[in-house]
């Protein structure tokens, strides 16, 4: 293989020469390079192997840390990639779809390569601030996968209010679409559709943003950086482990344990949408063989203490059981909700304002024992 590099096959002109008009065609499209359907395939060759490198550029400030770590270990460890019959990572099916790697076959097996141009790209960005950025990238990417499992979608001007809430420093709001457009489909199922930023287990985005309209006056539940990023993660499905438990006793006493996943990810959308829990144990049952009696009965107890716990997205992230808490729970005293704390950054240096710094106010007290106090 390393003769395939040195021999130029590993070049972007020779890697493209071996696409077809079509493959270049289809290239063109998912990348929205436009103007050059009327070009002969060999001026279409060179026109992108001056093109394509720098739409890649622009995408490696996009990177989390899953593509990223993929890239360094091709370009500086393995030069090719083998690609397994069993199925691809989220990593490998953005270098393929995004056109940053191609796949090549060699003997029997199949492998991701990336042209030696956009190798050398990514050398010459790599360092600690491109590394940051990544690590960035990656928070802003799991940080919104979080929000949204609560939330189901939202705007980007209400998800950068949101997210710089909580990060440790203020992210332009432009900056956090362009990741979250860039690589979220990939590794963290966040899908934009229609101007919204959406979990990728929503399948009406329209009554969700119907209901959201009826509740206007209800506010969304407010969530620390912690529970927003244990909602990140992939294999999170409901910060009470007792619903999780009592779900996969279920599946494992109809030995569908091998479907636990996708069982539990059916059962969360089916929350999210306009059935009621009686509707849901059916919809679920159409997933189990020669279920008695019995197993409705115990199915539609483990249903229903799931629906009532886990939030609801046209409850803004409450879950019903915590709504009904709030109905029969008295208003607190008025000078006791005006005691939340506003976070305030600095700008200047793009970190939220020390206790021991100068009052913004111009009292020229520190901010700790003046505005910080209130």
């Amino acid at each position: 293989m390393a003769s395939h590099a040195a021999g130029g096959a590993f070049l972007l002109e020779s890697i493209l020469t071996r696409q077809t008009k079509a493959e270049l065609m289809q290239l063109c499209r998912k990348l929205q390079i436009k103007g050059v359907s009327g070009l002969r395939k060999s001026r279409l060759v060179a026109y992108l192997r001056q093109r394509l490198p720098a739409v890649i550029a622009g995408k490696m400030l996009c990177w989390d840390q899953s593509i990223y770590s993929l890239v360094q270990e091709i370009t500086t460890l393995t030069q090719i990639h083998r690609l397994e019959a069993e199925g691809s990572s989220p990593a490998e099916d953005y270098l393929l779809e995004e056109y940053v790697g191609f796949p090549e076959t060699y003997g029997d097996h199949l492998y991701l390569i990336i042209p030696l141009e956009i190798q050398e790209l990514f050398f010459a960005l790599d360092g600690p601030a491109y590394r940051r950025k990544v690590r960035e990238n990656t928070e802003i990417a799991r940080l919104t996968r979080g929000l949204l499992h609560y939330y189901g979608c939202l705007p980007l001007h209400e998800l950068g209010k949101m997210l710089n809430r909580l990060l440790p420093e203020p992210v332009d709001v432009a900056s956090i679409g362009e990741v979250l457009r860039e690589i979220g489909f990939y590794s963290w199922n966040i899908v934009f559709e229609r101007g919204y930023f959406c979990d990728g287990r929503l399948t009406d985005l329209d009554y969700l943003l119907a209901a959201l309209r009826e509740r206007r006056a209800l506010e969304y539940r407010p969530l620390s950086y912690a529970e927003a990023w244990q909602a990140g993660e992939a294999s999170f499905y409901h910060r009470n482990m007792r619903q999780i438990r009592e779900v996969a006793s279920f599946l494992h006493k109809h030995q569908l344990e091998e479907e636990a996943p996708y069982f539990l990810d059916l059962l969360f959308s089916l929350v999210q949408t306009d059935l009621s829990p009686p509707e849901i144990v059916y919809a679920l049952l159409e997933h189990m063989e020669r279920a008695t009696d019995e197993d409705i009965t115990e199915l539609a107890l483990v249903v229903f203490d799931f629906y009532h716990c886990v939030p609801h997205w046209v409850l803004k992230g409450h879950s019903p059981e915590e709504i009904m808490e709030r109905a029969t729970r008295p208003d607190p005293p008025r000078e006791d909700r005006l005691k939340r704390k506003a976070i305030v950054y600095d700008f200047a240096t793009r970190k939220r304002l020390s206790p021991d710094a100068p009052c913004p106010c111009g009292s020229q007290l520190d901010y700790g024992h003046c505005c910080g106090s209130a």
